[in-house]
């Protein structure tokens, strides 16, 4: 994405205009709408939409609106992934409609594990996720 794109897409959210509507949806239906769709396996819980709520508001915006204007597909971060000598763990959820394989494939110290859950896999699944993640500390 050029940087003329990223700052106009950026200057754009944090007019009054983009403001709004990022205020629009952070509205509790907005943010269970989103989590049921893209985040969970299932449905998103009460415990998660109130945490979700509590989270909003004017002064956490900056990372959104940076998100939201193309700042993480500026540059590829491929050269530093695929260089990787550490091992590396992957966690994806079942649920995820996204594909994970490229990462066991093009990080050569990557392991890939699935367990339950889409996206938020920690909140999802919170044993799971930690006990993948010990297993794969103890190896």
């Amino acid at each position: 994405v050029p940087e003329a794109d990223l700052r106009r897409n950026y200057d754009a959210l944090r007019s009054p205009l983009g403001d709004a509507a990022l205020g629009t949806i952070e509205s509790r239906w907005a943010i269970r709408t989103f989590s049921d769709l893209f985040l969970f396996e299932g449905e998103s819980d009460e415990a998660w939409l109130e945490a979700a709520v509590a989270g909003c508001g004017q002064p956490r915006r900056a990372p959104i609106q940076a998100f939201n204007a193309g700042l993480l597909q500026a540059r590829s971060f491929e050269p530093e992934l695929t260089s990787l000598r550490q091992p590396t763990l992957v966690l994806a959820g079942r649920g995820d409609k996204r594909q994970r394989q490229e990462y066991a494939a093009g990080v050569r110290t990557c392991r890939l594990e699935t367990i339950r859950g889409a996206n938020v896999l920690p909140w999802e699944a919170p044993a799971e996720t930690c006990a993948t993640i010990a297993k794969f500390c103890a190896d």
